[in-house]
C-alpha cells in the first residue's frame, strides 16, 4: 500500500510516464522507506525531480513516512489498511498531507482491490461531457456523485476506458489535447 500510496503522489501533476520514471528512479536509488528517510538532504528530491514538484512531493512522502502510524518495528508499511474497512482507509489516507479522494480511491482500486472510481481531469472531462455531471462540478463533488451511482462491478473498466479514451481522443481530451 506503501508503495502505490508513493508512486500515485508523484503522480500528481504529471504524465504517468514521467511519474513511473520518477517513482523507479527513488526505488532503484532508496530501495527502502527507510532509505528514503535517512537519506541526506536534497538526494530523494534529484531522484525524481524528473517528475516535477520534487521538494512539495518528497516532503509530503517524509512526513508519511514518519507517521507513528506507518512506523513498525521493521520497515515503515500500511499494510494494515487491507484489514480495515473502507471509512477507516479513507480517514487514515486523507490525513495525510498532500492526499486526496483521488489518490485515495486510486490506492484502493487499484492496490487493495476496491470498489472505488477515482475522478481525475480525463474521467471528470467525460463525464461532463456526457452529461453525467453538472458542468460546474468540482472533482470531489464528481468523485462523490460517480462513486455512489458507478455499479461496483463497472469501477474499475469504466474508470480505465475513461481515462484510455480521454487520453486518445482528442475530441474528448480537456482542451483537445
Amino acid at each position: 500500500i506503501l508503495d502505490s500510496l508513493v508512486r500515485t503522489i508523484l503522480s500528481q501533476n504529471t504524465t504517468d510516464k514521467t511519474s513511473a520514471v520518477a517513482f523507479a528512479r527513488l526505488k532503484e536509488g532508496l530501495p527502502t522507506w527507510s532509505q528514503v528517510l535517512d537519506a541526506p538532504e536534497g538526494v530523494a528530491e534529484d531522484l525524481v525531480r524528473c517528475g516535477g514538484l520534487a521538494e512539495v512531493k518528497m516532503e509530503r512522502v517524509r512526513a508519511i513516512l514518519r507517521d507513528d502510524r506507518v512506523r513498525t518495528d521493521g520497515e515503515p508499511s500500511l499494510e494494515w489498511l487491507h484489514e480495515r474497512d473502507d471509512d477507516e482507509v479513507k480517514r487514515v489516507l486523507t490525513s495525510f498531507k498532500g492526499v486526496g479522494p483521488k489518490t485515495v480511491a486510486c490506492v484502493m482500486m487499484f492496490t487493495m482491490g476496491r470498489a472505488e472510481f477515482p475522478v481525475d481531469t480525463h474521467v471528470l472531462h467525460i463525464a461532463k461531457k456526457l452529461n453525467w455531471l453538472p458542468a460546474d462540478a468540482s472533482r470531489e463533488q464528481a468523485y462523490e456523485h460517480l462513486n455512489r451511482r458507478v455499479p461496483n462491478e463497472c469501477k474499475l473498466d469504466l474508470h480505465i476506458l475513461l481515462v484510455e479514451h480521454g487520453k486518445c481522443c482528442a475530441k474528448c481530451a480537456k482542451n483537445g489535447k
